[in-house]
């Protein structure tokens, strides 16, 4: 009888990269809460990030406490891992700290400003052009933010795909490589967007930073949660 030969084949992870400053992931399962994709978790803050990201079939860039500046450790870490991905051509997300350091990193640090064009809470969001990420997603909606910081300008090579209704940079996409950003929070929850007002308000913020205190009753989680699956389903684009 003929023997077999078994070939087995190498599942890809989705590569979260946790760039919490304090409590190593507490975000993380959000991004994935209704199904079970495989993932690894590295937390950017005391790990050295991969040089081989083929190993990974997506990768997340979570938000952080950090700033995106040129004294960051974080930030260090994150700019030649970003052109790394860029150049393999590897579907990346970038979510509020991950969205300005691929911003930053494509461009530069002046892109970003700070304390200046602060918004903490529900947030309606404006969909600019097309874009993957927004799929069967209405043209404006209800998102969760908490920021102190903005992306001030984009590079030529990303397009603006959203803004909010104080005109602020919300999404963008490149030209030609699988490289998302948002600067709201499509992975957090309702509860989750009640801690970060709470918080907010705790710290005395400026009422002139809050855009939504209380939950609007047309606020929809099933359209967050579509522009994580829309990035999930993005596929791999050749490396120029």
């Amino acid at each position: 009888m003929a023997g077999f030969v078994i070939i087995k084949t190498m599942i890809k992870k989705i590569l979260i990269v946790d760039n919490s400053t304090h409590k190593k992931c507490d975000r993380c399962s959000q991004f994935h809460r209704h199904f079970n994709p495989k993932t690894s978790v590295i937390h950017s803050a005391d790990r050295a990030l991969p040089k081989n990201v083929e190993a990974y079939s997506h990768i997340i860039l979570t938000g952080s406490a950090d700033s995106v500046n040129e004294l960051s450790r974080v930030y260090a870490r994150l700019r030649p891992f970003i052109l790394r991905v860029k150049k393999a051509g590897i579907p990346m997300l970038g979510i509020c700290y991950g969205f300005q350091a691929i911003a930053a990193a494509l461009s530069d640090v002046e892109a970003i400003d700070h304390y200046q064009h602060a918004e903490i809470g529900w947030t309606k969001i404006y969909t600019t052009k097309q874009s993957t990420l927004f799929k069967g997603v209405p043209k404006s909606f209800y998102a969760l933010e908490n920021h102190t910081s903005s992306v001030r300008y984009l590079p030529e090579e990303l397009i603006k795909t959203a803004e909010s209704q104080r005109r602020y940079i919300q999404a963008f996409e490149h030209q030609s490589k699988p490289i998302f950003g948002v600067q709201f929070h499509p992975e957090a929850t309702s509860y989750r967007g009640l801690q970060m007002v709470s918080r907010g308000l705790k710290r005395r913020a400026p009422l002139s930073w809050f855009t939504g205190i209380s939950k609007p009753a047309s606020f929809n989680p099933e359209i967050p949660e579509k522009i994580i699956r829309n990035f999930y389903n993005s596929t791999k684009q050749k490396p120029s």
